[in-house]
């Protein structure tokens, strides 16, 4: 695989990243309810990832978590399994989910002991079913933020946007929850990336590369649903609110 190839791989900017318990602390506060403290991400720490092209280290610098800790209108929620379309369990908004950086992102959240879910989390955690905490962030798209080498087999990032934290039966694959998804969503996923022109361009090409070639004399039996796809993925592109500049 050429280095051309591999390449791609920084077109991923959202992704999931999963981590043993450093540190955890499922605490019984009585009829105040339960409160849960944990580490859910370590920096200045090299890890392995593996994605479609094989495997890269990845390294989260301290300070990475800085700018979503300072901004009070970014909202994080606390979840089981990634499971971002049930409850969370806590969130920043609510105020029952604290989020701080030490420089590692230390999770503390006050929980409500009569929801199942509360109460299925504590004892998968106090049983050792629950041995991970992960994280879903996304990498700006500034060269100073995710810088890689000239092979694209290290990666260090110094800025990650945070979206969620979850309590994990099992460490997810590092690039992506784990959750069956349909094509449409896949589609309202590719489309909502902050891509320019030629990264697209090149997403499309990778794509294309996958595919066998058919012999010249036979027709593609799928090209005109082919066509269909690439005229509905041009019009969402199209109508896609346009990023506003800062």
């Amino acid at each position: 695989m050429s280095v051309a190839d591999v390449a791609d791989r920084t077109l991923v900017r959202q992704v999931v990243r999963s981590y043993d318990f450093s540190s955890f602390e499922f605490r019984d506060d009585g009829p105040t309810g339960f409160t849960f403290e944990g580490v859910a991400s370590v920096v200045d720490t090299p890890y392995q990832v593996r994605d479609q092209w094989g495997t890269f280290t990845e390294t989260i610098r301290a300070g990475s978590f800085a700018k979503t800790l300072k901004d009070s209108k970014a909202d994080v929620g606390l979840f089981v399994n990634h499971d971002t379309r049930a409850l969370p369990l806590a969130t920043r908004s609510s105020g029952n989910l604290r989020l701080a950086a030490d420089p590692h992102l230390r999770v503390a959240a006050d929980l409500n002991p009569l929801r199942p879910s509360v109460m299925e989390a504590r004892h998968a955690v106090a049983d050792g079913q629950a041995r991970q905490m992960s994280i879903g962030f996304q990498v700006p798209k500034d060269a100073r933020k995710d810088v890689w080498n000239a092979d694209y087999s290290e990666r260090t990032i110094h800025e990650v946007i945070l979206h969620e934290t979850s309590i994990v039966w099992q460490g997810a694959s590092p690039t992506t929850s784990g959750a069956m998804r349909s094509f449409d969503e896949f589609m309202d996923d590719l489309v909502n990336l902050d891509m320019t022109e030629d990264e697209l361009r090149r997403a499309i090409a990778t794509f294309e590369s996958r595919l066998p070639e058919l012999p010249a004399e036979v027709d593609n039996p799928f090209a005109e649903r082919d066509r269909i796809e690439r005229e509905r993925l041009d019009r969402k592109i199209a109508d896609r609110p346009a990023v506003p500049a800062f």
